[in-house]
């Protein structure tokens, strides 16, 4: 429900393109029954009465709101419960669920940004209540994705991916985070989370990486390749302190 013909033709053509159908209604329009959300801009939308309004303006960036449009169709105007599930690896793999729909997926570059991806997700949707179903497996990218959850006020559960029917899923960080996102959980308290042991095979894994970084030079220390599995520092970082140690101690035996 427009007059602004811009903001008309750009809603228009994304639909149009799309084969999703639409009516063009002025705001002093009566609006059918059978409409399930209403598209307008911030000047009008004071003007129209609908229980589900996106209202856009120039500011916007068209492909936030255009993906808002297509959430509202595909969830039929009405995100009252979300489920957030979280493939852990080095590169998660996280999707929002709605009405059994996936409405948003995406691959994050670390475990870290999970939490704030779901902090934004929160923002974005208001959903009155939200599941977040973490898998079992990678234990330590599972550990940093759950530290990362803190603060968030959502039910959060850990889902066991021992079935064989989970266990094939490894090609496809995407695929697993729906198949998370689906299967029932044990909900946990993040508050009570406790540090884990960081697996020797990781640890001569992050030292493997480090020398292949830094071209052979240095191989970095049991301690700093811990704090890497950690999620503490980065491994660039690590090499960094390493170079930084071995200069320290030349200069200590010079003295």
């Amino acid at each position: 429900m427009t007059q602004d013909f811009t903001v008309y033709y750009k809603i228009a053509k994304f639909l149009s393109d799309r084969n999703i159908s639409y009516i063009h209604l002025q705001p002093e329009d009566l609006v059918p029954p059978d409409v399930t959300v209403i598209i307008t801009t911030k000047e009008e939308s004071d003007k129209i009465e609908h229980p589900n309004k996106i209202v856009i303006t120039r500011e916007n960036d068209i492909n936030e709101f255009l993906e808002n449009i297509l959430v509202f169709m595909r969830s039929g105007g009405n995100i009252e419960h979300i489920i957030i599930g979280v493939d852990p690896g080095e590169d998660p793999g996280l999707v929002v669920l709605n009405n059994g729909i996936v409405i948003s997926a995406k691959h994050l570059k670390k475990p870290e940004e999970v939490g704030k991806e779901v902090k934004r997700i929160l923002r974005k949707y208001s959903p009155k209540s939200c599941i977040i179903r973490v898998g079992s497996l990678s234990g330590i990218y599972m550990y940093r994705v759950l530290k990362s959850l803190k603060g968030v006020d959502a039910r959060i559960e850990i889902v066991d991916e021992t079935t064989t029917s989970l266990r094939l899923r490894r090609n496809s960080d995407i695929l697993a985070a729906i198949r998370i996102a689906m299967r029932s959980g044990r909900e946990i308290d993040i508050d009570t989370l406790e540090e884990i042991d960081v697996p020797k095979g990781l640890i001569r894994d992050i030292q493997r990486r480090s020398r292949i970084l830094s071209k052979g030079k240095i191989t970095i220390s049991r301690d700093l390749a811990i704090e890497v599995a950690l999620g503490k520092i980065s491994l660039e970082k690590a090499i960094e302190k390493m170079y930084e140690r071995k200069r320290h101690n030349k200069l200590s035996i010079k003295e």
